[in-house]
């Protein structure tokens, strides 16, 4: 029996070692619990054979493939597995989290006149954010959407832009999976959907390879909303990629609806757009998530976690409103910026309590005390510039660090 166990593990070690991976293995997170493996491979006959707890966990193809796009592998990590292993790699698994990474637009801008140097690491520090974001050792990042942003032909006389574009397998891995492996295979992860995910835009790349749920081959504007668990975190996944800057009464019916079912069920919410945002003239919003919110108000949710705003920001209400956190910083070229402090900022009698803004790159970590969470931004180079403590139970204050 003992050498038949080895037979098999060694089999299975050999199988992950042969298969030809372009992308670390990585975990994500998906509706009811489920847990999943994923990777992406060179041919189908490439999809690895996983060692959870010292069984076999063959992954199998993701189809169909989309034209154009490397194939996927898959494998739903079995409910109670303690151990999981990828060749002679060990694998992450969710738990109770003491420490949450958040970044989010992360692409290299690459479009019309708006032409970042992808080559600099300077102007394009995603890769930099990655490693950053490893070395913080988290136990689950949080993506708020928009992946990928080379859109269009570089123009050759730009520098540093020259290379793939479009929703195709190049693109996602110059603009994600290259830049983002060590992040990627660092801890689980939860992947919201942004704008440029949309039906008219990248939807292939991130319906095959990050949407947590079977692929259809087709594009849903709106996805059905789920809960993400890690241990006792529970984050409401809402898709705002459609969401519009003016009322549309279909729109805010269909996420008043999806915000209900968060109620009672989530602590946090993850989506791409900001509900509340400063922009300088005052408090803004996006009006049907905030027409959506007012309407259902979902009980115990008190934190949300956006992007879109290339920039960081942070703000806390007097009213009883959720925290808001914008982490759009990861590395596509930032916002205008704007004051870096603007606490008793209010517009349609919304008044901010602590509120903190940062034209800068990088990254949002969450640190588990007794009651709160102590969140700092990091730069690309792991610099802290503002630390807020953000408590379960009350509004956050914040300071800069600098």
């Amino acid at each position: 029996m003992l050498w038949a166990r080895f037979v098999v593990v060694a089999a299975v070690c050999a199988a992950g070692a042969a298969a030809e991976s372009l992308t670390p293995v990585w975990i994500e997170l998906g509706p009811a619990k489920q847990v999943l493996a994923r990777v992406v491979v060179r041919s189908g006959s490439d999809c690895p054979v996983l060692d959870a707890d010292g069984k076999p966990l063959a992954m199998r193809l993701r189809l169909p493939a989309p034209a154009n796009f490397e194939p996927a592998c898959e494998a739903l990590v079995p409910e109670g597995t303690r151990k999981l292993r990828a060749g002679s790699r060990t694998l992450r698994l969710p738990n109770s989290p003491k420490t949450v990474v958040v970044l989010g637009d992360t692409g290299c801008r690459v479009k019309a006149a708006n032409i970042q140097d992808c080559a600099d690491p300077e102007k394009w520090p995603f890769g930099l954010v990655s490693s950053q974001v490893a070395k913080a050792r988290p136990d689950l990042i949080v993506h708020v959407g928009d992946y990928l942003y080379r859109e269009d032909v570089c123009p050759d006389s730009s520098p540093g832009c020259r290379g793939p574009h479009g929703d195709n397998w190049a693109t996602w891995q110059a603009d994600f999976f290259t830049p983002g492996a060590a992040a990627l295979e660092a801890a689980p992860w939860v992947f919201s959907r942004g704008n440029h995910e949309e039906c008219t835009r990248a939807w292939r790349g991130w319906f095959y390879y990050l949407d947590p749920r079977p692929f259809t081959g087709s594009c849903s504007v709106y996805s059905a909303p789920y809960v993400a668990t890690s241990g006792n975190l529970s984050i409401g996944m809402l898709d705002s990629s459609a969401a519009g800057v003016r009322i549309d009464s279909a729109q805010v019916d269909r996420f008043a609806s999806q915000l209900a079912s968060f109620s009672g069920q989530a602590s946090w919410i993850a989506d791409h757009h900001p509900f509340w945002s400063y922009s300088g003239a005052g408090v803004g919003t996006t009006a049907p998530l905030v027409a959506a919110w007012n309407r259902t108000s979902p009980a115990g949710v008190h934190f949300i976690l956006s992007g879109h705003l290339h920039l960081f920001q942070f703000l806390s209400f007097n009213q009883t409103l959720p925290n808001q956190l914008i982490a759009g910083d990861g590395g596509t070229a930032l916002s205008r910026s704007v004051k870096s402090d603007f606490s008793g900022a209010s517009m349609n009698g919304v008044v901010v309590r602590s509120g903190k803004s940062e034209h800068v790159f990088g990254f949002t970590v969450l640190r588990r005390a007794r009651h709160r969470w102590n969140l700092s931004l990091k730069t690309s180079q792991g610099a802290t510039l503002v630390t807020c403590r953000v408590f379960d139970d009350g509004p956050a204050t914040c300071r800069n660090s600098k």
